[in-house]
């Protein structure tokens, strides 16, 4: 009987462990924005709160071919084909870690939301690098959209 508690401890703190390390990715586009082209793009900058993250995404739309610029937030960008808006959110534990990092596009001219992507970090957090998950991210995104 004391067995049977015991395996049954030990599957269930297994089990608890296993849930609480996995991290959570959502990647929406609609349908119809599918083949929207994207050559350009307006980073809403958040300067010196998130420059590592203005930069990693920055970075990643650069790589795969978007030309970028950045700045302050607007509603609209005439010399841009999109908008990109993020949102970060950082813990401590030892170490500052990514709690959470959600990235929208929107369409530069009419404001129209393109493409939305979130990711979140487990309970029993990992320290996952930033710039993997914005790859990974922007990656989806573009996928999704058809670029």
């Amino acid at each position: 009987m004391v067995i049977m508690h015991c395996r049954a401890l030990t599957i269930g703190i297994a089990s608890l462990f296993a849930v609480g390390c996995a991290t959570s990715q959502d990647i929406v586009v609609n349908p119809a924005n599918v083949g929207h082209s994207l050559k350009s793009a307006y980073l809403v900058a958040h300067g010196d709160k998130s420059s590592d993250v203005d930069a990693a995404i920055q970075r990643e739309l650069f790589r795969r071919g978007i030309a970028v610029s950045a700045g302050p937030d607007v509603r609209q960008v005439e010399s841009a084909d999109a908008i990109v808006k993020f949102v970060d959110v950082w813990n401590w534990d030892m170490a500052m870690y990514l709690r959470s990092l959600d990235i929208q596009i929107y369409d530069a001219k009419s404001g129209v939301l393109l493409a939305s992507a979130s990711w979140k970090n487990s309970a029993m957090h990992g320290f996952h690098g930033m710039d993997g998950v914005v790859s990974e991210l922007v990656d989806g995104i573009l996928k999704k959209l058809g670029h």
